[in-house]
């Protein structure tokens, strides 16, 4: 692999559009806003979010994971490869990390990125001359902010160790296991297997010096196939079919049923739940096929391939 120089990948990267001194210089308590509805989450400046999408390119998205069990911000995957392997599974145990991306601290980020350095398009000795202005463009009060795109990618790479150590247990002990994010999903045919796995990986963080990590016993949960089971939004059937969760279909049909029948309810159905964006609906649906195309035929036969297509183009009248 040909490797270049930070500043000639810049330059590359953005044609002239901002200087390299700016991206070195850039003062990021002026480039964050606050997102109203949570203390931890930000939204970046359309300038340092673009900085921040240029490290991915030619940094982040070469930092070593465990591609066999994390599914999360990874382009070709989704969370229905997360769930996948458990559909078929009498028992699964999910849980998560408290507070998982501001708990990721800066000193470790920067161990992260030193540690990958061989793998970047960028040279080692660039890495190292500029860790810390790279540092300080993708953190924020000294932890992973939530909301730059920089921080899925950072996180997947900060729990290598633990996924490592978690896969080779599940492995001894015939335990599926796959990881979205900082939700961590278990599945057996034996429930006793299952049931302490808090306490499991409590000890391997400790092990991995993840000291300052923490399960989230709160929202431990072990559920039993022959009921609906919930996983990262999505449902397993009790007959190991993976679909979307009741709700969305209800109000979809429900909105499709009223575009054919009586277009001041859908009117009304329409600004209510999708604030009158075709969009939304759009890409619903469109999401719902990635997942459930059984569903979106059915949708076909009863409603009629036009009217469903209609709304996946963004064609129809609703005025």
């Amino acid at each position: 692999m040909n490797k270049t120089s930070l500043e000639t990948a810049f330059n590359s990267y953005f044609h002239n559009k901002h200087s390299f001194q700016d991206f070195l210089n850039i003062n990021i308590n002026n480039e964050y806003t606050q997102i109203f509805y949570s203390k931890n989450t930000f939204s970046p400046s359309k300038k340092l979010k673009q900085f921040q999408q240029f490290l991915n390119l030619f940094i982040f998205d070469h930092l070593n994971i465990n591609k066999d069990v994390v599914f999360s911000y990874r382009k070709g995957v989704s969370t229905i490869d997360a769930i996948k392997p458990h559909k078929n599974k009498k028992f699964i145990y999910t849980t998560d990390i408290q507070s998982f991306f501001t708990h990721i601290e800066t000193e470790k980020i920067k161990h992260i990125i030193l540690e990958n350095k061989n793998n970047y398009i960028i040279i080692e000795e660039d890495i190292e001359k500029y860790i810390d202005n790279i540092l300080s463009l993708v953190t924020y009060k000294n932890v992973l902010p939530i909301g730059a795109p920089t921080s899925p990618k950072i996180s997947n790479a900060y729990l290598l160790r633990l996924d490592n150590l978690v896969q080779e247990y599940c492995e001894k002990n015939e335990i599926i296991f796959t990881r979205y994010s900082d939700d961590f999903i278990f599945s057996s045919d034996s429930k006793e297997k299952l049931i302490n796995l808090d306490d499991t990986l409590e000890d391997f963080l400790k092990q991995s010096e993840y000291l300052n990590l923490t399960i989230n016993r709160k929202k431990t949960k072990l559920q039993r196939q022959g009921s609906n089971i919930t996983l990262l939004g999505l449902t397993i059937t009790p007959q190991g079919h993976i679909t979307v969760n009741k709700k969305i279909k209800n109000d979809l049909e429900i909105l499709l049923h009223f575009y054919l029948t009586d277009k001041s309810k859908f009117n009304d159905v329409f600004e209510s739940n999708y604030s009158s964006k075709i969009e939304k609906v759009s890409g619903i649906i469109s999401h719902i096929n990635s997942i459930d195309k059984t569903y979106i035929s059915k949708l076909r036969k009863k409603y009629g391939s036009y009217i469903v297509n209609s709304f996946i183009h963004r064609d129809i009248s609703y005025e």
